[in-house]
């Protein structure tokens, strides 16, 4: 499909759809980790903290909230290089170790190595400094959060992890008591492998889309949504996006700024999945549509999800009531 001029007259976004002949590249490639996950858990991977983006106070303490999530630092050096995407794809490793030994560990280690291996990445200097630095945001951070259903449970202030280290090239993470009884009542998901093989500086916002595509994946498997997200949730989950109001406030240029950065990290995925935009009832965009594709369509829009493999599930019995 050809591109045509953006709503802002500079960009070239309509809206691309992959085509149905795509193939896999390869069915290895496609594997799944496990991973315990919760909504707390969610929410958090979905926000960017730096010094640049947190606003000075007197005592220099530095407190994030979104809806019911809130993250507090008791000092803006505690911050390290900030709470960003490479923190949460550590802290997504260190989970699934937790989760592959059976949940019954506090303590967890992942060698560097191993790392960089699911990673891709071969500069061992390089990931070593990124992932102290990682450990240190996530040693000094606190988490509360207010559940919003019996499944969940509420957090009060908690630390995720009580130490961290690195030692003779191995991660060595202790994760706090609280959370620990915490993450052993949490339901697993399954993990795609690729979240770890992205390139994050060309691809910022990949990360944040596949795995909220995972998410709800995991959460609506056996509804007919599961495989249906709308571009408004999509973009509420990556925080490496300018928002709409932002755009327009500046130069305007909303389909080169959004539209073009979300098609092409949602592209990045093709070797897992392929994607296309349709309305809620199912349908494709008509040619009219993509003929006068603008921000206001794009933004009502849902993207319909096509996984080339994903595990497959199975329903839980309910056990049956014996009377006496």
């Amino acid at each position: 499909m050809a591109y045509e001029k953006g709503i802002d007259g500079i960009s070239s976004s309509v809206g691309k759809v992959l085509e149905t002949s795509l193939q896999v590249n390869s069915v290895s490639r496609n594997a799944f980790r496990i991973m315990k996950q919760s909504s707390a858990m969610n929410k958090l991977s979905t926000l960017k903290v730096t010094k640049k983006t947190v606003e000075d106070t007197e005592d220099g303490t530095i407190c994030i909230e979104k809806d019911n999530l809130k993250l507090s630092f008791a000092h803006i050096s505690d911050l390290g290089s900030g709470l960003k995407t490479t923190t949460h794809r550590l802290a997504d490793a260190l989970m699934i170790k937790f989760t592959e030994m059976g949940s019954k560990e506090q303590s967890v280690s992942l060698s560097l190595d191993e790392y960089m291996r699911m990673c891709e990445l071969k500069n061992t200097t390089e990931m070593r400094k990124q992932v102290n630095s990682d450990l240190k945001t996530l040693l000094n951070m606190r988490v509360s959060f207010q559940k919003s259903s019996n499944r969940e449970q509420s957090m009060q202030d908690i630390k995720l992890c009580s130490d961290v280290k690195i030692k003779n090239n191995i991660i060595f993470f202790t994760f706090s008591p609280e959370f620990f009884i915490i993450m052993k009542t949490m339901p697993v998901m399954h993990y795609p492998e690729k979240l770890f093989r992205i390139n994050l500086k060309k691809n910022p916002n990949s990360y944040y889309f596949l795995k909220k595509i995972a998410e709800h994946k995991k959460m609506n498997y056996f509804k007919k949504n599961a495989d249906t997200l709308s571009v408004k949730t999509l973009l509420s989950c990556t925080p490496e996006l300018p928002s709409y109001e932002e755009v327009v406030n500046s130069d305007r240029a909303v389909g080169r700024r959004i539209i073009e950065p979300f098609e092409r990290d949602m592209n990045e995925l093709s070797d897992i999945l392929r994607w296309e935009y349709c309305h809620s009832n199912g349908t494709r965009l008509t040619d009219e549509e993509l003929e006068n594709f603008n921000y206001h369509i794009f933004y009502g829009l849902l993207v319909k999800i096509k996984w080339y493999s994903y595990p497959e599930l199975k329903r839980k019995k309910n056990k049956a009531v014996k009377s006496k």
